[in-house]
């Protein structure tokens, strides 16, 4: 028993792994291998204390130090991992694949364990993504493209049709961010860039072109996060699809969205730091109606204002930039809404292989034609 490497790209050979990363919480909390678990070897407080001494004193004395403070957790580390090892084999990584890997995977290997080290760690991972995100020549079909106005239901029918087994970008999930002004409240912290790139590389990297893909009409940037151009692009030259619903149900979902958890004053003041930012984008007398609202804590009618007065204008004038054509789903009943957006991606489908087959019939006339001349 003992440890082996492999190589980032060796990662997906290994269909039963657990992957443990052992960094800081902080750096986990920046960006990691998507389902990783994080097992830290040191707190942010005690690897910026050993990097000040690696900085200020020498290699060797960080090291040392280093070695003190992971010394009474060594029983506590391993028995994490053990409890991790039924779940499937073990793969550890740091940021390059460095010492704490290395004494993460030497501690499992001194009890018999059989355990993998990936090597050059987190950072080669992330060339990995970097380098498969920029050759990424584009989604192997067209995808549906789902827009409509804020409340509407277009995240809920985007999770109702992954529930259903279809292929699905979530591409305000990965971002943690819904999009707009508003966007973060309830959610906590946006992703970082390295987060949201991590979760549309493994989201994207084995997508079957014979099946729909659904996605829905963000902006180029959500959040903290920025899509690259070739998605931008994908989506501009998708399939189209307008989600409608009545005001009333829309505010019933955006309350239940945003309203249904958390602190009601932290609440109130998250929204209220959000009206602040579109302050110059409204006349006065509607921001101040809204103000109003939101200090007496009528959030149903706050929110049915916000929507008619401030997102309804701006989403309308954001659809006219596009120049496809446009379905519609009505979206009232959520089921109905999903089974017609099945039908509507297996009738494209039935098209786009006709179309195909006319274009090689058309191939096979000309090559006739000029083996005839």
């Amino acid at each position: 028993m003992g440890f082996h490497e492999i190589d980032a790209k060796e990662l997906y050979d290994v269909p039963e792994r657990v992957l443990i990363d052992v960094r800081s919480p902080g750096e986990f909390a920046e960006g990691t291998i998507p389902g990783a678990v994080n097992v830290p070897l040191f707190t942010n407080e005690e690897r910026a204390m050993i990097g000040t001494v690696y900085k200020q004193e020498s290699p060797a004395a960080a090291r040392r130090l280093a070695m003190l403070t992971v010394s009474p957790k060594i029983p506590q580390l391993v028995e994490q991992m053990e409890e991790l090892m039924k779940q499937g084999e073990l793969v550890i990584f740091c940021w390059r694949g460095g010492m704490r890997s290395f004494a993460a995977c030497t501690f499992m290997s001194l009890l018999k364990y059989n355990v993998m080290r990936l090597r050059g760690g987190y950072r080669a991972y992330r060339q990995l993504v970097l380098e498969g995100l920029s050759t990424y020549e584009g989604l192997p079909s067209a995808p549906v493209v789902l827009h409509g106005n804020t409340g509407v239901g277009k995240t809920r029918i985007l999770l109702m049709l992954k529930e259903r087994g279809h292929q699905v970008l979530d591409l305000e999930g990965m971002a943690n961010h819904r999009g707009s002004v508003f966007g973060a409240i309830g959610l906590g912290k946006p992703s970082s860039q390295k987060i949201f790139d991590s979760e549309l590389w493994e989201a994207i990297r084995d997508l079957d072109p014979e099946r729909p893909i659904f996605m829905e009409a963000e902006s180029r940037r959500i959040g903290h996060s920025v899509m690259p151009e070739w998605l931008e692009l994908d989506k501009i030259h998708g399939v189209h699809v307008v989600i409608e619903a009545s005001l009333a149900n829309r505010v019933e979902r955006l309350m239940d969205d945003y309203l249904s958890n958390g602190d009601p004053e932290q609440l109130k003041q998250e929204l209220g730091d959000a009206l602040g930012h579109i302050r110059k984008r409204m006349p006065r007398d509607q921001l101040a109606q809204l103000q109003e609202l939101l200090e007496k804590g009528e959030y149903a009618l706050f929110t049915a204002q916000l929507l008619e007065l401030y997102y309804d204008p701006k989403y309308t004038h954001k659809l006219h930039t596009y120049q496809s054509e446009m379905l519609t789903v009505n979206a009232d009943d959520l089921n109905r809404a999903v089974l017609r957006l099945e039908e509507l991606a297996e009738q494209v489908d039935r098209e786009k292989k006709q179309e195909q087959n006319r274009e090689m019939n058309r191939e096979m006339n000309r090559s006739k034609g000029e083996i005839m001349s």
